[in-house]
């Protein structure tokens, strides 16, 4: 309590009194102030920040108990601990008296040395607490006030991230609908021309019309992708244990039924996960299917799957031997539209990797990668431990 600042005023008509409490009480931190009338007193009582106030009670013009009776009377200063000082008999009625009038100690003179600091220790402790507490309810006040701004903020953010998947739900509506329509059309008319004007068409038309139908089916399978993405958020999640190593058998089936590849994949110990089969589905779909498209042009392409806990979380990792990527822009990978490869290189629409992003997160896990450029990458996702686990 040493290094606490306190400010100590002394009330007294004699000097030499107050001296002497001064040089009684002094230590690192305290401050006194001094008045040798109560007029004197009263004023430095409302001018400073003041801790404790130690009052003579005999005093010509104003005696330390109208002194008091002024103090508690005052909005400011009627908190101040006041101790009365007096050299009178220590009668029942005079004491009595000082604690009317806010005293919270009562000393006869002659001042008895250790008694008078251990008071004085003690009350000054219970004022700085009660400023701490003071202070801390204000801090507390300020916080909540804070609160109410930030759950504001937030009630109006809502608001608008509802009006913003309003908007959305109805830019997926024209997509599926309004954008639909005159691809089908392409579609249909370059066939048409394929089936029913081949004969009259040169190499170079040839060319130009397989052109058209390969950017009409990308930029359908690109709407497909939008679609969902966007559906994806709204989408309510169905959680059950899953067979981990049974549905990664099943996707690579399914991969190798649609797609023709050499490459040799190695499944190693696979952890059971806690998810929504469907969407799981769809995160091991695009990550086994990229890695096998990454190395597919490597002599001996390699896709390695498994798993491992690790605190809270079950870690699910595919690596392949294939083309990499420059991990200076890693930050990209899980964009949507974002492709470290040239779409001649690598066939796919940018979008696979920011939906297995999505799903793993509204799972409670992450996605994060490592690669080198020629040299082949490793995709990881996690999923919370399931509590059996």
């Amino acid at each position: 309590m040493e290094h606490e600042k306190v400010t100590i005023l002394i009330i007294d008509d004699r000097e030499a009194n107050i001296y002497a409490l001064e040089k009684l009480l002094e230590k690192p931190g305290r401050t006194f102030l001094q008045a040798t009338d109560g007029k004197l007193g009263l004023k430095l009582a409302l001018d400073h920040e003041i801790d404790l106030i130690l009052l003579d009670v005999q005093m010509p013009e104003m005696d330390g108990f109208e002194v008091a009776q002024i103090l508690q009377s005052n909005k400011r200063t009627k908190d101040i601990p006041i101790i009365f000082a007096s050299a009178e008999k220590k009668e029942r009625s005079s004491v009595m008296k000082g604690f009317e009038e806010g005293a919270v100690d009562y000393l006869s003179k002659p001042l008895d040395p250790e008694l008078t600091k251990a008071k004085v220790s003690v009350l000054l402790k219970i004022q700085i607490q009660k400023k701490q507490l003071i202070e801390k309810n204000t801090s507390l006040e300020k916080a909540e006030a804070q609160i109410k701004l930030l759950n504001a903020n937030l009630q109006q953010n809502l608001q608008q991230l509802e009006a913003a998947n309003k908007e959305l739900e109805s830019f997926s509506y024209s997509v599926s609908h309004d954008l639909r329509a005159p691809l089908r059309s392409i579609l249909g008319y370059a066939q048409v021309l394929e089936e029913d004007h081949a004969d009259k068409l040169n190499e170079d038309a040839k060319q130009v019309l397989g052109t058209i139908q390969q950017n009409a089916v990308r930029m359908n399978s690109l709407i497909d992708d939008l679609l969902e993405f966007s559906r994806l958020g709204k989408q309510e999640l169905q959680k059950s244990e899953v067979n981990t190593e049974k549905i990664v058998k099943s996707t690579l089936q399914q991969i190798s039924a649609s797609t023709r590849h050499s490459a040799e994949v190695k499944i190693n110990s696979l952890m059971p996960a806690y998810a929504d089969y469907s969407l799981l589905n769809q995160v091991w779909v695009n990550l086994i299917s990229n890695a096998i498209k990454y190395s597919a042009k490597k002599e001996r392409p390699v896709v390695e799957i498994g798993s491992h806990k690790e605190d809270n979380e079950i870690i699910f990792y595919i690596k392949d031997n294939g083309s990499g990527f420059n991990m200076e822009y890693v930050h990209k990978l899980f964009g949507v539209f974002q492709r470290l490869h040239k779409a001649e290189d690598f066939e796919g629409t940018g979008v696979g990797l920011a939906l297995v992003q999505r799903i793993v997160n509204r799972h409670g896990g992450r996605v994060w990668a490592e690669g080198k450029v020629s040299e082949g990458a490793t995709f990881y996702f996690s999923l919370p431990v399931i509590s059996n686990q």
